[in-house]
């Protein structure tokens, strides 16, 4: 082996060959879902991905307390899939809910209970068809390497799983490090070791879950069990916990292997509601998979139905963009593909590439006297870049005749429920035959006391002085509005533009260089988007804030900069 494919191998940038010493020995893969619809695309093509014969692979899936068609696409799975693996069992039960849970991930002592019931089900089917292996993989648990069962078995351990990455820093991950003598995590060092992969290999842990291969013919396994749980067990009713602690009252150690870089974790969080999650799970499908993993494959065994691309009512959805942010335009036609959004990109203008030349042939000025209201200076590039795009959106309305449309930063997330809300939102409008301009689906809120709702209305407020412009909608009579205005030759930056248009900004001598102010500016309540990143926040980037601001010897040398490429160039 080369000394580079070694490193790449140690790196996890390539996965290991997968090799058999030995015959093929049997595995159940256990699949234990529930509302995983939004997911099970994804999930199951990497299963399917596993580099090892799927004529040695059973599959065992239990499915219930569902609150969406997951029963269903696992029944289409199944029909489908029984050609090529070595057996397939469903366990299907109907679509309730629990009455003491107050979400899809939130947990009480029955749901634990049952969970332990169903593991437990899933060992005794491996014994009674004398299958050799078990491999649990969650449904929130996303194997981008195909050959990690290969790996895990070569491991030879009784209890062994693969060390899987949340995003970013965040210090999370299958297993732990230190456990508590009454069961709970333990932060020790050795945690951070393993999760950096300071040292590579397989490490004994006290406890690895989510994703696990447990060897039914090894030291003591015949006496693993998630349920009963022991007259003597005084631990925490919690399926991984009492399995954990079991396992070691046996003497059978926990392994967690870092050797490679096997997958993702879903990110853990606590939803209200399934299509919360599902509104996480289109963000981390766009935001974490797609942009790292180089292939995702989509089952082979399912019909994946996606809504339909849609305007949603609208002539058109502008996403706004530079083109030199290519990760946040992936992110957001990622999320477009996923909600069924047909929007349009629209390459904003870089603030970067603006220089003197450029802005006397738009006559472009700053507001005699202006300066951003908090930090006490005059106007940016990415400012003026920012206003622009926007300004040249306002004239696409206006020249296709639009009579609405929505408009979005690249930089927005999606509340839940986003579409249906809108439909809601657009229904009222038009049952209250409002006259409108403009409508924030997002913004900062700034006086919030001095706001109303309007008349007959359980969504729309009265806006008062108001941020951003990630997300809103605009009608014809809006564009015209903005644009009577002139305002490139007297600009701000356009968040201070829009809420000034509809005469609630608080510098009333800015205010006296337009008239009239009588733009009709409404606000969904509550909002339906906000950005993806607040100021202070690890990921949060400016292209306003980090550009340079107007004034003529900065043009002036971006002038002569310009030039002296171009000269070169030729």
């Amino acid at each position: 082996m080369s000394l580079r494919l070694a490193v790449l191998l140690l790196l996890g940038v390539l996965h290991p060959t997968p090799s058999y010493s030995e015959e093929t020995p049997t595995v159940l893969l256990a699949v234990l879902a529930r509302s995983r619809a939004h997911i099970l695309p994804t999930w199951l093509g990497l299963i399917e991905n596993l580099n090892y014969p799927k004529s040695s692979i059973s599959v065992y899936i239990q499915t219930d307390h569902n609150q969406d068609n997951t029963p269903l696409m696992l029944s289409e799975w199944s029909d489908s899939a029984r050609a090529v693996y070595r057996d397939v069992t469903l366990n299907t039960l109907a679509q309730i809910s629990y009455t003491q849970s107050l979400g899809p991930t939130t947990w009480d002592d029955e749901r634990y209970v049952h969970m332990m019931k169903i593991r437990q089900n899933v060992l005794d089917h491996a014994r009674k068809n004398s299958i050799r292996y078990v491999f649990f993989v969650d449904t929130d648990n996303f194997l981008t390497n195909p050959d990690t069962l290969t790996v895990l078995l070569s491991r030879k351990k009784t209890i062994v799983g693969p060390m899987l990455r949340v995003t970013g820093e965040v210090a999370y991950s299958n297993y732990w490090a230190g456990m508590t003598n009454g069961g709970y995590y333990k932060s020790v060092p050795e945690y951070k070791e393993i999760l950096r992969r300071s040292k590579l290999g397989a490490h004994q842990v006290p406890m690895v879950h989510s994703t696990l291969l447990i060897d039914l013919q090894g030291e003591h396994a015949d006496k693993l069990k998630y349920f009963p749980m022991d007259k003597s067990y005084t631990g925490p009713i919690d399926d991984i916990i009492h399995f954990g602690i079991q396992a070691k009252s046996l003497g059978v150690p926990m392994f967690v292997d870092n050797e490679y870089f096997y997958g993702y974790m879903l990110t853990r969080g606590e939803f209200n509601t399934v299509s919360e999650e599902v509104v996480a799970w289109q963000e981390y499908y766009a935001e974490v998979l797609l942009p790292e993993v180089e292939q995702l494959p989509k089952s082979a065994h399912l019909k994946e139905i996606k809504p339909a691309p849609s305007k949603l009512g609208f002539d058109e959805i502008y996403m706004v963009n530079l083109e030199r942010r290519p990760e946040r335009r992936n992110r957001m036609l990622a999320l477009f593909d996923q909600m069924g959004i047909d929007a349009k990109v629209f390459n904003a203008v870089d603030g970067k590439k603006l220089d003197d030349e450029k802005l006397k042939e738009l006559d472009v000025k700053q507001l005699e006297g202006y300066e951003d209201p908090y930090l006490k200076r005059p106007l940016k590039l990415g400012e003026i870049g920012c206003f622009l795009s926007h300004y040249f959106i306002w004239e696409e309305v206006v020249a296709k005749n639009y009579k609405q449309v929505i408009v979005l930063e690249d930089d927005v997330r999606f509340k839940p429920n986003f579409k249906s809300h809108l439909a809601a939102t657009m229904r009222e409008v038009q049952d209250l035959d409002l006259d409108w301009d403009l409508i924030y689906i997002s913004r900062k809120i700034l006086h919030y006391k001095n706001e109303k709702w309007v008349p007959l209305s359980s969504r729309l407020v009265k806006p008062h002085y108001s941020y951003w412009t990630a997300a809103y909608l605009l009608s014809q009579s809006g564009a015209r509005k903005l644009l009577a205005q002139r305002p490139l030759s007297k600009m701000m930056a356009v968040d201070e533009y829009l809420p000034l248009m509809f005469d609630k900004h608080p510098n009333k001598e800015w205010s006296s260089y337009f008239s009239p102010r009588d733009l009709n500016a409404f606000s969904v309540s509550p909002l339906l988007a906000e950005p993806q990143f607040y100021i202070g926040q690890k990921g949060y980037l400016s292209d306003t804030e980090t550009s340079e601001i107007i004034d003529p010897e900065t043009l002036a040398q971006k002038k002569k900069e310009s030039a002296r490429n171009v000269k070169q160039e030729l």
